[in-house]
């Protein structure tokens, strides 16, 4: 009898040691699964990775980049110029041409229609259209009289959009669409003066990019212009034929949130070459119009 109690009570101090030396381990286990239960809940409510898009247009406090807008517009104020003159001129009867110092404002917007969806290339590209028209022109006729003459350009065109180093880097834009360029002196029955209107109808092809440089962006682009249409110079020389070029430079300065200030200037400079024989009323190798101007302006960024 007494050895069956000794016996039980060294087996419950043995389970008394056992439960002792398991309490650490057990302990240990149950904070573990506290802390992993608060990890797996957040887990399965975080939500999704998103695109740097997406945290653009939902706002997440960073202000939206140019190169993701659903449009933008703008208008100016240019103070444009044209000379035209002309190459081994033989004939007396043509003369060049000035006008400078004229004011032309412009409108100007760019569409992306897609540019809200998920899709990669599609929301990149747009349509752009921009419209020109001087006020206040007039040339010098015979005798020094003034002659009405009207100057407007229209552009339309497709326009896609890259963004090689991500939102926050460059972007660059390819463009492809019409062009047309009308300056038309009334006539005064005196070709020399006459010969200084032009109707350009082309089929431009370009590229430019904006360029961010801290709190500002500058801005590039270059365009070929291949004539469709030439209007009354080219008629007065044998089998004409031309091309056109031009460039642009501005800087964009942002003050409030999608506006910006703009400054800029622009070239473009169409090439003739004619084929002309000594019995003909026009004799010239060819002849270079040139277009410029300096603008001022303001455009607006939608998202």
């Amino acid at each position: 009898m007494q050895r069956r109690t000794l016996a039980c009570s060294f087996s419950a101090a043995v389970s008394r040691r056992r439960a002792r030396r398991r309490s650490p381990a057990a302990l240990l286990g149950a904070a573990l699964a506290v802390l992993a239960a608060p990890s797996a809940e957040s887990a399965e409510s975080a939500p999704p990775p998103r695109d740097d898009r997406a945290s653009l247009e939902e706002g997440d406090g960073r202000p939206p980049l140019v190169g993701t807008e659903l449009f933008s517009a703008g208008v100016d104020l240019e103070i444009a110029g044209r000379t035209l003159s002309y190459t081994d001129l033989l004939s007396e009867n043509l003369r060049t041409y000035e006008a400078l110092g004229v004011p032309m404002p412009s409108v100007r917007g760019e569409l992306y229609p897609l540019a809200r969806s998920a899709l990669p290339v599609l929301r990149d590209l747009g349509v752009a259209l921009s419209y020109a028209r001087a006020v206040g022109l007039d040339s010098e006729g015979a005798g020094g009289a003034s002659v009405s003459t009207s100057w407007s350009r229209l552009h339309a065109g497709l326009r896609g959009r890259f963004r090689p180093a991500g939102q926050a880097g460059p972007v660059l834009f390819a463009t492809g669409g019409l062009c047309w360029i009308d300056f038309d002196v009334e006539p005064t029955g005196d070709p020399s003066r006459d010969a200084a209107s032009v109707s350009y109808v082309t089929l431009r092809l370009g590229a430019d990019g904006r360029f961010p440089v801290g709190p500002v962006a500058l801005e590039a682009g270059a365009g070929y212009q291949a004539p469709l249409s030439m209007g009354a110079l080219a008629s007065h020389f044998r089998e004409p034929s031309a091309g056109g070029v031009d460039l642009r430079l501005a800087l964009a300065v942002p003050f409030a949130p999608g506006l910006e200030a703009r400054a800029g200037a622009s070239y473009t400079r169409f090439f003739y070459d004619f084929d002309s024989e000594p019995e003909d009323a026009f004799i010239a190798g060819g002849a270079l119009d040139q277009l410029f101007g300096v603008h001022l302006g303001v455009a607006y960024h939608g998202y």
